[in-house]
């Protein structure tokens, strides 16, 4: 016995460590499969983030030459005498507002444009210069406008934009900022950047090939800068490490917006999950080995309480209402406790052939029988409970609501469950009071019709599966006069009337609710215009009729609009049309009736 034992310990272990062995193996894997993902992620967010950058810094650009040219257009409209003394401090006032870029009026002298630049300007309406840097540290740009008198160029109109100013405001949502951003041209060489003490290269290609990147990743770059696209890409510095380089053109001058990015954080991302999932695996080995330990003495311990269970459940069985059933699956034999027979139509407590002949189809509804069997079948080993409700039959012969909460035996040399053990509770009064609930939230209090929120949604259901038919939308004329002289105590007789006056007229199947104070809706299932017509002579007819009958002394007309639906229409657009034919019948005099029609369409 000892050295079997020890057989089986040898067994565990080398299992255990052939386990650790291929989950070590998956995570190298897992690893390089992680790594892969999230570079792919890393790149697509910058690019997305630069493409941001660059359309709001293009858009700025655009404002500024609209701004220009709406200037350029209303000042020689506004004032023909105009002159660079009187307009600047007039476009001081405009600009003092913007901090990235200020407005000025210069003469053809101090704009010192040659005659392609004027004649360019002319023609496209608007000039950006290049980036000067000045002395300070600072680096501008000029978006020049023409001031035209009689179709002579006589001054310009100069922004003098900030770029520093202007690429921080469209960097500003960035979750972190770039290391360094460059504006190039196509050949390579940089115009601007934002931190010229980091960069020791005056050319982007230089850069690329110093570092000696691969050739492939300085092609794809060369070809995204020729042919103006964005893109992300992994390059190494001998100064910064790996870094992130994500590009993006602007919509002017062949400018091409570079950020520069460390590429450290996310690598840190990546090792921190993958370190983290490294220690869950472990914690799994530790608990697999423990489980397989325990395994053999769970099983034998579970064996022991199956007997102790069978006693507990016949001895509750005498006095309670809930039946205990146990079905041997090896057998296909079910038994029931012996209180059974008070409940259920049945002469004797064991059954034979359950599941081969369908034994138990006389007691279970026919729609139910199957539930039962399905979900015998997925109940597995480690589910403390399955639970299904069915319909049974009982001692009145009528079917009965039950909860069946159930759970499998298995043995030791068993792979299927051998035995099914459970009880049965009859949740009728339970499912009746759940129905009255779901009932009283869908329908008005006053009138006993559909609220307003039942018959929106009951209507919808009706369109959205194809049903036609025609909504009348009712209206009760005055009502808040009948409130006002007569009490609200004769107003909710008077909607307590109504309720009923539809439900007459309207059949059991047509949907009828309340949707505010005194507007009522109706979907009759019918679209035959003499059908409609004639339920609207019966309400009319039999309103005053009514209400002679139950004593309600007031004068109470209504106004009926109705509409026929569509095949495409949603409840909203076949309410709208009675709501509009509602209000013409109200225009037509009120205690009128008017019906919607597709020409309005045309005239609307």
């Amino acid at each position: 016995m000892q050295r079997k034992s020890r057989k089986t310990s040898s067994l565990l272990i080398l299992g255990t460590l052939i386990f650790a062995g291929i989950i070590f193996i998956l995570f190298s894997y897992y690893q390089s499969w992680l790594n892969v993902k999230f570079e792919q992620q890393v790149m697509e967010n910058y690019t997305a983030y630069i493409e941001s950058e660059g359309a709001q810094f293009s858009g700025a650009v655009v404002d500024i030459q609209d701004t220009l040219e709406t200037l350029a257009a209303l000042i020689p409209a506004n004032n023909p005498n105009w002159d660079a003394d009187t307009l600047n401090p007039m476009l001081a006032d405009l600009t003092m507002r913007n901090t990235h870029f200020e407005i000025h009026s210069l003469t053809l002298s101090e704009a010192g444009l040659d005659e392609a630049q004027q004649n360019q300007l002319i023609q496209s309406g608007t000039l950006i210069t290049a980036i000067e840097n000045h002395p300070s540290g600072k680096a501008y740009f000029q978006v020049l406008a023409p001031l035209m008198r009689q179709n002579q160029l006589e001054a310009v109109l100069q922004a003098q934009v900030d770029i520093t100013q202007l690429l921080h405001k469209s960097q500003s949502d960035r979750v972190s900022a770039p290391l360094n951003s460059w504006i190039i041209l196509p050949e390579g060489s940089f115009i601007y950047t934002t931190s010229p003490s980091t960069s020791d290269y005056s050319n982007f290609y230089a850069l690329l090939e110093g570092n000696h990147n691969p050739e492939a990743t300085q092609t794809q770059i060369r070809n995204c800068l020729l042919t103006q696209t964005s893109g992300t890409f992994r390059v190494q510095t001998r100064k910064e490490g790996t870094l992130y380089v994500s590009l993006t053109p602007l919509d002017f001058n062949d400018w091409t917006l570079v950020n520069f990015i460390h590429a450290n954080e996310a690598s840190e991302s990546s090792q921190m999950i993958l370190l983290f999932t490294m220690r869950i695996g472990l914690f799994l080995i530790l608990i697999t080995a423990g489980i397989a330990y325990l395994f053999y003495a769970l099983l034998n311990h579970q064996r022991r309480q199956i007997n102790l269970e069978q006693r507990r459940y016949a001895f509750l069985s005498r006095f309670s209402d809930t039946l205990i059933f146990e079905y041997d699956v090896l057998k296909d034999t079910l038994e029931l406790t012996s209180n059974a027979e008070k409940i259920l139509p049945i002469k004797a407590r064991s059954f034979t052939h359950v599941k081969k002949n369908h034994g138990l189809s006389l007691y279970i509804h026919a729609e139910d029988f199957y539930k039962l069997e399905e979900a015998f079948k997925t109940v597995h080993r480690f589910q403390e409970f399955g639970t299904v409700q069915l319909r049974i039959k009982t001692r009145d012969e009528s079917y009965h609501w039950f909860t069946c909460q159930f759970q499998a035996v298995y043995e030791r040399f068993h792979r299927d469950p051998v035995m099914i053990i459970g009880k049965l509770n009859d949740i009728q009064e339970q499912k009746y009071r759940e129905r009255q609930l779901i009932e009283k939230s869908n329908y008005d209090g006053l009138t006993s019709v559909l609220n307003k929120k039942a018959a929106e949604l009951q209507i919808s259901e009706e369109l959205g599966e194809g049903m036609s038919g025609c909504l009348f939308m009712i209206d009760l004329d005055d009502f808040k006069v009948i409130n006002d002289e007569l009490g609200h105590f004769i107003g909710d007789q008077v909607l307590t009337a109504i309720g009923v006056l539809l439900r007459t007229c309207f059949r059991q199947s047509d949907l009828i609710g309340r949707i505010g104070g005194d507007e009522f809706v109706v979907f009759l299932r019918s679209t035959d215009q003499g059908v409609i017509h004639q339920k609207v002579t019966q309400i009319m007819q039999t309103l005053p009729q009514l209400l002679h009958r139950q004593k309600i002394n007031a004068v109470v007309t209504l106004s009926i609009g109705a509409a026929l639906s569509r095949p495409s229409d949603t409840y909203p657009d076949l309410f709208s049309r009675a709501d509009q034919a509602m209000y013409y019948a109200k225009q037509l005099g009120k205690n009128q009736f008017y019906l919607y029609s597709d020409s309005e369409d045309e005239t609307s």
